[in-house]
């Protein structure tokens, strides 16, 4: 997959049903976070998909680095 692309969810991960389309963000959210919302029209809930941190393999292990849990991740290991 070429950086930047999106990947759209198989299944909503609430309830499992394949029925999900794009959603609108909540009002409020500010410019550049209007990616990633989808509506389950099964279970009638909205979720987000977004990125957190990249796993990378190192010697066996994967050792989680950047986004909102790198700091701590990087932390505990020391």
């Amino acid at each position: 997959m070429a950086s930047g692309e999106r990947v759209v969810p198989f299944y909503c991960p609430y309830c499992g049903e394949e029925d999900i389309v794009p959603d609108t963000p909540p009002e409020g959210s500010g410019a550049g976070h209007g990616h990633g919302y989808w509506a389950c029209r099964s279970c009638l809930r909205g979720f987000r998909l977004s990125l957190t941190a990249l796993a990378v393999a190192s010697g066996g292990t994967a050792v989680i680095t950047g986004g909102a849990f790198g700091a701590a991740e990087e932390q505990a290991a020391r």
